[in-house]
């Protein structure tokens, strides 16, 4: 059941009440605190879709267990010449794994950067085929944008993909289906600096290094999808100071796959 068509429904059936109660069909009182009910329903129902810290509409990986020092840096939207390959050479020099939540048609253009991420020891994840909003998919365009991007990035890499994150992090009960029935797990994230918007290199390092806990599932972006227009030069930046900060720290840096162990 997608969720949009019972927010739509609740939406109706306060528009209905509230009629109704002008009507003298129903006590007014009666049918404003009814009419009131379904709208914070449905705004429950859709912050439960957007926020990524929940598992209401299904299992979502949002953090790891372990009480270890352990944080996982993930990467979403590439793979983005030249971030891509600026950020896995930073990486490269600090010793670090990370997970690359791929978008496949990206990867199809850029199958040497896909390799090279590979090459590089880093844990392969799928983001989407197309970078779209999967709440607002019919089932069968859904099934397609997950089975598109698993395929090619299984094809260029020659290993299995376990994780996908979907495109914002919004989920609801046929788009986690969708996810398990393509063999994969849900992952989405417990740190968000919201590098995307560029709001400078101190700023982003200062968030991650602030919500660092144990087990942590940082939010980072080496791409720019679907526009692949904005620069990525602040987080390439952030990425080494938050290495060198946290691992002052006694912290761990991990992949997916190693922090669910």
């Amino acid at each position: 059941m997608r969720v949009l068509y019972i927010i739509i429904l609740c939406a109706l059936a306060s528009t209905a009440l509230l009629w109704l109660g002008r009507l003298g069909k129903l006590p007014k009182r009666h049918a404003a605190a009814a009419a009131l009910l379904s709208m914070v329903l449905a705004s429950a129902l859709l912050l439960l879709a957007v926020l990524p810290g929940n598992s209401f509409y299904g299992p979502v990986l949002t953090h790891g267990s372990t009480a270890k020092k352990q944080i996982a840096l993930t990467f979403d939207d590439g793979p983005y010449p030249p971030y891509t390959q600026q950020l896995l050479k930073v990486l490269a020099d600090k010793q670090v794994h990370a997970t690359f939540f791929m978008v496949g048609e990206n990867a199809a253009k850029h199958p040497e950067i896909v390799k090279a991420v590979q090459a590089g020891g880093h844990e392969i994840a799928l983001h989407a085929g197309k970078h779209q909003d999967l709440l607002k998919l019919n089932q069968a365009e859904l099934a397609a944008n997950i089975a598109s991007g698993k395929s090619t990035l299984e094809s260029l890499t020659g290993q299995r993909v376990h994780y996908m994150r979907p495109p914002h992090g919004f989920k609801d009960w046929q788009v986690l289906g969708a996810i398990e029935a393509a063999g994969l797990k849900a992952v989405n994230w417990s740190v968000i600096p919201r590098d995307w918007t560029n709001p400078g290199v101190q700023r982003i390092v200062d968030r991650v290094c602030y919500a660092a806990e144990p087990g942590a599932i940082v939010l980072l972006h080496d791409g720019d999808s679907p526009k692949n227009a904005a620069p990525r030069e602040q987080t390439v930046a952030a990425v080494g100071l938050i290495i060198d900060q946290l691992r002052e720290e006694k912290y761990q840096f991990v992949t997916i796959s190693e922090l669910e162990k």
